[in-house]
């Protein structure tokens, strides 16, 4: 009796396994490779190529770094491509937001490289057609995306990631950006990053300054082509962009009367002048930091 039940659970166990289909060669999808949120080979770049003046209000990038290891450039922008749609939402708030910056300032160099150094302005692949800012010309999260899908869709379009300082953050590879900053944007000191960069571009007085004769405040055309972005801590009012300008008031170098004056509307909000040439380090500038 005792063999026959050793027997019949045998076969039943046979019949089970046969039954099962083989797990031989069926062809899973690769897992997904983690994805370096110190953005190192991106920082090793930075490190080498951006050229930063004593206030650290401008910047200038040496695009032959990114000639001379090309390897490295490579390697990073198809590290942010294979991010996939579903990893980027496991992503905290602050690696979303600074994946994507990263990514806007890598993709714009890798943009001025195809045609560098034959290049002098971002404009020079056209303002209508092959407008370098709407032209798709690489891929993030599963579609082929442009720099203005990163900035205007991506961040400013996604109230969870939106942040009026992020236009301090982005680089247009133009002397009138803020400037690029020398190490990648991080998760953990992101913050402290994005308000140090607004307030190194406030305190350009080539961009910013007040004029005392003609009661006018000279600021960046960026508050005028993004007004509506600018609003001050959720504490503080007016909630618009001169709320902002009172809020960096320290940094913009205004005394107290004039705060008062411009928080009374008495002071007109002009712009300064955009600086679309290249942010490319000269030669001259090259060898003078050498020395």
């Amino acid at each position: 009796m005792v063999l026959q039940r050793l027997g019949l659970l045998c076969l039943l166990w046979g019949l089970f396994l046969w039954a099962v289909p083989s797990q031989a060669g069926r062809a899973y999808p690769p897992e997904a490779a983690l994805f370096d949120h110190t953005h190192a080979d991106w920082a090793k770049l930075l490190l080498r190529a951006v050229h930063t003046d004593q206030s650290g209000s401008v910047s200038k990038l040496d695009y032959q770094v990114f000639l001379d290891d090309k390897h490295a450039f490579e390697n990073y922008l198809k590290a942010l491509s294979a991010v996939s749609v579903e990893q980027f939402k496991e992503f905290s708030r602050s690696e979303q937001l600074a994946f994507l910056l990263n990514a806007y300032n890598s993709f714009m160099v890798a943009k001025i490289m195809t045609r560098y150094p034959g290049i002098a302005s971002v404009w020079d692949f056209g303002r209508v057609l092959n407008t370098p800012f709407k032209h798709r010309f690489f891929d993030l999260l599963g579609k082929r995306r442009s720099l203005d899908d990163i900035e205007h869709r991506l961040i400013r379009g996604d109230s969870v990631l939106m942040d009026p300082r992020i236009h301090f953050a982005v680089n247009c590879a133009s002397v009138g950006c803020p400037a690029l900053r020398g190490e990648p944007f991080l998760a953990p000191r992101l913050g402290t990053q994005l308000e140090d960069q607004t307030i190194r571009f406030l305190n350009d007085r080539n961009r910013n300054y007040y004029d005392g004769e003609s009661e006018r405040l000279f600021v960046s055309p960026l508050f005028d082509w993004y007004g509506g972005d600018f609003k001050p801590p959720k504490n503080q009012s007016p909630r618009n962009v001169i709320g902002f300008l009172l809020h960096y008031a320290a940094a913009l170098g205004l005394s107290g009367d004039q705060q008062k004056r411009l928080a009374e509307g008495k002071v007109t909000i002009d712009y300064s002048n955009y600086d679309w040439r290249l942010n490319a380090v000269t030669d001259a500038q090259a060898l003078s930091e050498s020395e």
